[in-house]
């Protein structure tokens, strides 16, 4: 077979492994940033590949809403969250319970707004840009290390409403700690956001130890792209997910940059990538499909 076949039967392959994938991890438009697609659009685009659900994101405002008007409007499993920045409160229970109210499915915990990424945001200038001026930014310790009581009572809420709790970009200290504390709790739905990103700075060892408490570790494609100073490479990102161990990790795109394919194009593009990486469609089926959509139900 042929080097020019081989690509073939990869991107003939990558279309049908997108069929039933599951990415929880999209931006749309209305957005802070300049975005490629609506919560529409994109519910459109993933119907149209044979996807089974997503999730959209924004730093700045909970999505729970704008997902229901696009999963009404398509037909299409659309889900949102609330990511606890500065713009709802920061560590505010009270968007938590809104955003369950309105059918929210994931927590993150601070991204943008988060003290660790404010510290080592070199490599997304685009994202530090937009990050708050002059601001300390958002811990989830206490000055003795301990949880603060707002985290408590955040846990507890996701437990109510049987929500996710994804780790967003606090430190990999923080997420240990938040994690250890929600798995104490029952909470069986946890996300590890991009560790491999610089600006995370998780080590496999830290997504193993945060693994151990049920979490899954979520590698993402737009940081084989350049909105990332310098970009990953799929290697690099297939050798974590061996190093982790392939039955804690899951794929998502944090899709929808203006000078990135479209999500669900970008998803198709990342199955390729780690079908090149030497991953077996079994095992993509249980990163794209499998391990997200069992994330998502109820």
């Amino acid at each position: 077979m042929t080097e020019a076949m081989t690509k073939q039967g990869r991107v003939e392959l990558s279309y049908q492994l997108l069929q039933g994938a599951v990415d929880l991890h999209i931006h749309t438009a209305p957005d802070i940033f300049p975005r490629s697609v609506t919560a529409i659009e994109a519910a459109e685009e993933a119907k149209a590949a044979g996807m089974d659900a997503i999730v959209v994101k924004s730093h700045s405002t909970d999505t729970a809403a704008r997902a229901e008007m696009a999963r009404t409007a398509t037909g299409f499993d659309v889900r949102g969250g609330v990511a606890l920045n500065y713009p709802v409160g920061g560590l505010n229970p009270y968007a938590v319970l809104e955003s369950a109210k309105q059918g929210g499915r994931i927590v993150w915990l601070p991204t943008l707004s988060a003290r660790h990424f404010l510290a080592h945001a070199e490599n997304v200038p685009v994202l530090r840009a937009e990050s708050p001026v002059g601001s300390e930014g958002i811990v989830v310790v206490d000055d003795n290390g301990n949880l603060k009581p707002e985290i408590e009572d955040i846990l507890q809420l996701i437990k109510e409403h049987d929500m996710i709790l994804a780790s967003g970009h606090v430190s990999p200290s923080e997420a240990i700690k938040v994690f250890r504390r929600a798995a104490e709790l029952g909470i069986t739905r946890m996300i590890v956001t991009h560790p491999h990103a610089l600006f995370v700075g998780a080590s496999a060892e830290d997504m193993r130890e945060l693994a151990s408490f049920g979490a899954m570790n979520e590698f993402q494609y737009a940081f084989v792209t350049k909105v990332i100073v310098p970009p990953q490479t799929m290697g690099h990102i297939a050798e974590l997910i061996r190093k982790v161990g392939m039955e804690s990790c899951h794929l998502a795109t944090d899709g929808g940059q203006k000078v990135n394919p479209h999500p669900a194009e970008a998803f198709r593009l990342f199955i390729e990538g780690m079908l090149e990486e030497g991953f077996t469609p079994d095992e993509l089926r249980y990163m794209t499909s499998e391990a997200p959509k069992r994330l998502l139900a109820g």
